[in-house]
């Protein structure tokens, strides 16, 4: 059916195998029921494994590069007061101008009170009168170790009040008689690992030697690029954490997602209450992924690891009654234009846009970039395909990655000999999309020593990111 409305529920942070990994320890019942009435996209990617450029380029449908959103911003950001310029419409600006009721509750990291800038409703959210970090009154038991981990015994989280938020918001919406887009976008599961004590409780079952998937020490991995040899965010730098430290953070993160899915299923059902299943569309996706130990990393950073790149993706169309698989290449980028395309708005859309919806398309590989994080220069370009992996810098090495005989990514084979001719199909595969999107990384040129700062500063020095203004990181 052609969808009148369009709903997306997107989280931060979230990885795919909570989801997708058969066995995984992760209890979602709400989303494993939506996926038995949706279309899981099981080979979706992001953009970029960073939360502004990846949203960027998601409510524009443009690369980072295209845009200028190429690094986060607020908050204590490198770029406190940087956004998504205005000269780059949004889809929710589009819909607008079309006639739809528009709507975007919770985070939108482009852009302190842009959103209402931009005409765009948006009540709980940083884009309207809200901090990107509201200050909150919960309580707390021990241990607890911020951004790690924290039991929360007392107060309300934001992500359950932005849900009950979006809800109302749905009820308003639903009774307008006009076609809607509504947007309820969670900050969770991203650190702080704040989470609900009988959320947290429904791990206590984890084993007690729990060590997270793909865990090797920190910086011990040979033939790496140099920018993974640092942290460059406080909690990127895990050599503290004892092994109880990482259960306890699995346990937070897996009951974050836990308690994220208990609410998805309480919006779910309010879509059904309202009779909206025939006429809306509602896609449940994420950012980015989290590594959660992954190669003894916390959080994210400049590189391309299927934990942070890989992301979930379940779309249910209007009037969609059973579960699809769908094993084509697709992009975060894409999303928009592919709910679009199966809505009574197909014609904001421009054919290239058109072009690039998930069911217009069948590419058997995935394409992506990262440029900066906080002030400090990372330019990476990649290619993913079904076997194969390959990212290539201009100041660091290639890495090329055999995901048939090495799921983990631990041996770097850009420089193996027998790799030539692939590291050189894919090289020149990467180099034909940076090309045709206008990529001046295709095109040569001095860069900045991998890690240094945009104004110049060495890769050794640290910004004053004014940590004690995000409660992030206070204990």
């Amino acid at each position: 059916m052609t969808a009148r409305n369009i709903i997306l529920f997107i989280t931060d942070q979230w990885r795919w195998d909570t989801l997708n990994q058969p066995g995984h320890p992760c209890k979602l019942p709400n989303l494993q029921a939506f996926r038995q009435e949706a279309t899981n996209h099981v080979n979706a990617f992001t953009s970029v494994p960073l939360c502004t450029p990846a949203r960027g380029s998601l409510f524009t449908g443009k690369w980072p590069h295209q845009t200028g959103t190429m690094d986060n911003v607020q908050g204590s950001s490198f770029y406190p007061h940087g956004k998504l310029h205005p000269s780059h419409p949004t889809y929710m600006e589009r819909l607008q101008a079309a006639g739809y009721e528009v709507s975007f509750i919770g985070k939108w990291h482009l852009g302190a009170g842009t959103l209402h800038e931009r005409g765009i409703d948006a009540p709980l959210s940083d884009g309207g009168s809200e901090a990107l970090i509201p200050a909150d009154d919960l309580e707390f038991a021990t241990p607890r170790k911020t951004p790690f981990y924290g039991t929360i015994t007392k107060g309300t989280h934001m992500d359950e009040k932005r849900v009950r938020k979006g809800i109302e918001t749905l009820e308003s919406l639903s009774a307008t008689g006009k076609p809607f887009c509504l947007i309820v976008s969670l900050p969770g599961p991203h650190f702080p690992h704040h989470v609900p004590a009988d959320w947290v409780a429904m791990y206590d079952d984890l084993p007690a030697d729990y060590m997270p998937d793909n865990f090797i020490p920190q910086f011990t991995e040979a033939g790496k690029p140099q920018a993974q040899g640092a942290p460059y965010w406080p909690c990127q730098d895990t050599r503290g954490l004892d092994q109880q430290d990482w259960r306890r953070t699995a346990q937070h993160y897996f009951g974050f997602c836990s308690f994220i899915d208990d609410l998805f299923g309480q919006f779910r059902r309010k879509v059904s209450d309202l009779g909206l299943d025939d006429d809306t569309s509602l896609a449940f996706t994420a950012d980015h992924g989290e590594m959660l130990g992954a190669h003894g990393w916390f959080d994210k950073g400049p590189f391309f690891y299927e934990e942070v790149m890989r992301i979930p993706m379940l779309i249910r169309q209007a009037g969609q009654a059973e579960a699809a698989v769908n094993e084509g290449f697709v992009n975060f980028r894409d999303l928009f234009p592919t709910l679009l395309a199966e809505s009574e708005a197909a014609g904001i859309l421009t054919p290239d846009e058109a072009a690039r919806s998930y069911d217009a398309t069948d590419d058997d590989h995935a394409v992506y970039g990262y440029d900066a994080y906080q002030g400090r220069q990372f330019k990476f370009r990649g290619i993913r395909e079904k076997r194969y992996k390959y990212a290539w810098s201009p100041h660091d090495i290639e890495e090329l990655y055999d995901l048939e005989a090495d799921p983990q990514e631990r041996v770097n084979r850009a420089t193996d000999p027998a790799m030539a001719a692939e590291k050189a199909r894919l090289k020149a595969r990467l180099f034909d999309w940076m090309t045709s999107e206008g990529d001046a990384l295709a095109f040569g040129g001095y860069q900045l020593p991998v890690g240094s700062y945009i104004d110049g500063r060495p890769a050794h020095e640290q910004h004053d990111h004014q940590q004690h203004l995000n409660p992030a990181s206070k204990q």
